[in-house]
């Protein structure tokens, strides 16, 4: 099936910046590539995260440097973007597999962009688990 034009999607430049962000987010995640996540995320930022914790910038740099949230792959659906000036809500669901919960995690998660001079940096996350499949 084809589309035409006028039911492709069109986003503005500012949804275009985030869904790259969060998608460099993504990869820089699953890669455990510190400095991209150092770049990405704002020095406060902080996550109400999947291991029923609160981590700041630091923690969860430590914990994918050690291997503790390691995922071995990781699909990311944006549902919603609101902005409100300079910052924007980003909402949806993901699909994990690997540390830390082992198997496959099914997480809903809500970030928040605001801007800092000429990007967007992450600075707050929320992440928790809906369902579980178990490795097998």
């Amino acid at each position: 099936m084809t589309q035409s034009a006028s039911t492709v999607p069109s986003f503005s430049a500012w949804e275009d910046e985030i869904r790259a962000s969060e998608s460099a987010a993504c990869a820089a995640f699953l890669a455990a590539d510190l400095a991209a996540m150092d770049r990405l995320f704002s020095d406060d930022f902080v996550v109400n995260s999947p291991l029923q914790q609160v981590a700041t910038k630091q923690q969860v740099l430590g914990l994918l440097q050690s291997g503790r949230i390691r995922h071995t792959a990781y699909e990311c659906t944006i549902e919603h973007l609101s902005r409100s000036g300079d910052v924007v809500v980003v909402m949806g669901r993901d699909r994990v597999e690997g540390p830390p919960h082992g198997g496959v995690a099914h997480r809903r998660f809500t970030d928040m962009w605001p801007r800092e001079g000429e990007r967007w940096r992450c600075f707050a996350r929320h992440a928790h688990v809906v369902s579980q499949e178990n490795p097998r």
